[in-house]
């Protein structure tokens, strides 16, 4: 019974994903023919298709803290795919994902052409061209997030941060905010780090139908109350793993699991 409760969950998120989709380019068609700004569609679609998939995941969101608006630079902790969903629900925000995600099937050309920056891990050089586009993207109507532990996790802590794309809060005037996500399901239900949290050698599909069988995922947002400032990237980058670390609710041991990191 629970597997089809799941299917049909995953079934209305493909129709609220293609149905959102289908609004936004035709909105944004609309406004290219008469040389209108889109940001401000971009951002109406996109926090539509956040709130609606929640609802239709079962996902309750919390917000702790102040919602900053645009521009931004947002730094957050990642452990699921679906913090894209939680993120996109309160922020005007675009991401940084791996390569890989734009070759997605269907996914991949929709975050392809909302914005998305998309960087090869495996090309150092790749680097520097993926932070002069982060510096284009944060807009006064727009800001961008980054997950700089580079991979999904358990939730057990706070993974280092990789360095290499704090360049641009580093070195203008408008630094980093930053915020922790975390997860909790129901009393009885399967513990979050389990079914929410993606950091197991299972497939995207495999994952989302065990997700999908819960029924409410709470998801917390704990925005940080100050931006967080330095020249230097490095330092930049210890300073907000330091702050994400303090605001962030571990959802296990590190005796709970053996954690083999899936690049996400």
């Amino acid at each position: 019974m629970r597997s089809i409760y799941a299917f049909c969950k995953i079934i209305s998120v493909v129709a609220v994903t293609l149905g959102v989709y289908s609004a936004f380019i035709a909105g944004y068609g609309v406004l290219r023919l008469f040389d209108k700004p889109v940001d401000n569609w971009r951002n109406k679609t996109l926090s539509t298709w956040g709130r609606w998939a929640a609802r239709t995941l079962s996902i309750k969101v919390h917000v702790k803290g102040h919602v900053p608006e645009p521009p931004f630079f947002m730094v957050s902790n990642h452990l699921s795919y679906i913090d894209i969903i939680v993120l996109f629900s309160q922020l005007k925000t675009t991401f940084v994902a791996k390569s890989e995600v734009a070759d997605w099937p269907v996914l991949g050309f929709i975050a392809r052409t909302i914005g998305v920056v998309f960087i090869d891990r495996k090309r150092r050089s790749d680097v520097a061209r993926v932070n002069e586009e982060i510096s284009n993207s944060v807009t006064d109507n727009r800001g961008l997030t980054l997950f700089p532990e580079g991979t999904t996790s358990p939730g057990c802590e706070i993974l280092p941060f990789r360095a290499a794309l704090l360049e641009y809060p580093a070195r203008s005037k408008l630094g980093a905010h930053y915020c922790a996500l975390w997860y909790s399901t129901e009393n009885g239900d399967d513990t979050a780090y389990k079914v929410v949290n993606w950091w197991e050698n299972i497939s995207l599909n495999s994952h989302l139908t065990r997700l999908a069988k819960e029924k409410v995922i709470h998801a917390t947002i704990s925005f940080g109350d100050k931006v967080i400032k330095d020249n230097d990237r490095k330092i930049l980058s210890r300073k907000l793993h330091k702050n994400i670390s303090q605001l962030f609710n571990p959802m296990c041991s590190s005796n709970d699991t053996k954690f083999e990191p899936l690049q996400f």
